[in-house]
């Protein structure tokens, strides 16, 4: 399908891959094992990446300048029975560009700019409990707001995606005491840009361990491979270079560290710190950190 909207909606790259693991790993780690019927529950996510180095399409790392962004994240769950989870997340994003080598653009002018994004509305099914939990869900993405996607500080690529995926979880007690694992894996039909397919898949896992009933902490790691898409940087001249940041075939593997603390049988806080590893055609996330809580006003389990 050809890429939607006006000529601000053509050619940017979004700096913000460690964003949406940011805002919202939380949710990532509640997709295995979902909430009782009659849940319903608010989370709220603030998050800073710090990206200084951009990876070129064979891992090498390049200076062209550094993007600092503040997301704000808004997600709210809603289970109608102990099988589905209906959620809605949308993130508030400002971001800031400086550097010797902005693109033409007004988001990469050294000042800040802040705007919505897009929204997500997801449907997951609990398939099983045991011997592991499973969950598959389904999701769409659309942007809520007409900004800019050029730029190193662009906010969002501005497009469609249909997502299809699961969640998948076991409690390792068996073997070691008060851990469990988890996984997401998710498959993205990302809407085309001057007809190139580059649709995408994430794989997300988290090992935890409970200090205390209400105490955790996890390893967390990222993968995002790329499935189409074009090599960047390219030079001006290339026919592709409106499209090139939108198209970049981004992949790349990031890890990091996650605490949880259940402050109340009803409140939950929880901060991750995360860092890229690799990764090809993108922005490297030299340091993520975001902090977040979750309130639910029913639906204990």
């Amino acid at each position: 399908m050809p890429v939607r909207g006006g000529s601000n909606r053509r050619g940017g790259r979004t700096a913000l891959a460690g964003v949406v693991l940011l805002l919202f790993v939380s949710d990532a780690r509640s997709q295995a094992w979902l909430p009782a019927g009659g849940a319903l529950a608010l989370s709220m996510t603030y998050s800073n990446v710090l990206n200084l180095e951009h990876y070129l399409p064979d891992g090498g790392e390049v200076d062209v300048g550094h993007t600092r962004t503040d997301s704000y994240g808004f997600l709210v769950t809603y289970s109608p029975n102990d099988r589905v989870m209906l959620t809605a997340g949308l993130p508030y994003v400002r971001t800031r560009y400086w550097g010797e080598r902005p693109h033409p653009t007004e988001v990469d002018n050294g000042h800040h700019h802040s705007t919505f994004t897009d929204l997500r509305l997801s449907v997951h099914y609990q398939w099983l409990e045991q011997p592991i939990a499973l969950a598959p869900y389904v999701a769409v993405v659309t942007p809520v707001a007409d900004y800019e996607t050029m730029g190193h500080a662009a906010p969002g690529r501005g497009l469609n995606e249909a997502w299809v995926g699961f969640g998948i979880g076991k409690n390792l007690d068996a073997w070691l005491p008060r851990t469990y694992a988890q996984a997401r894996v998710n498959y993205a039909f990302v809407e085309q840009v001057a007809d190139i397919a580059h649709d995408r898949s994430n794989v997300d896992v988290e090992v935890g361990y409970f200090f205390t009933p209400r105490w955790s902490v996890a390893a967390l790691g990222f993968w995002q491979f790329a499935h189409g898409g074009v090599d960047v940087p390219m030079p001006p001249t290339n026919p592709l270079f409106r499209y090139h940041d939108q198209l970049a075939a981004e992949s790349f593997f990031n890890a990091g560290l996650g605490v949880s603390w259940l402050a109340a049988p009803t409140l939950s806080m929880y901060g991750n710190l995360l860092t890229s590893v690799r990764g090809e055609n993108g922005h490297k996330l030299n340091q993520g950190v975001a902090l977040g809580l979750s309130y639910r006003f029913s639906g204990a389990r």
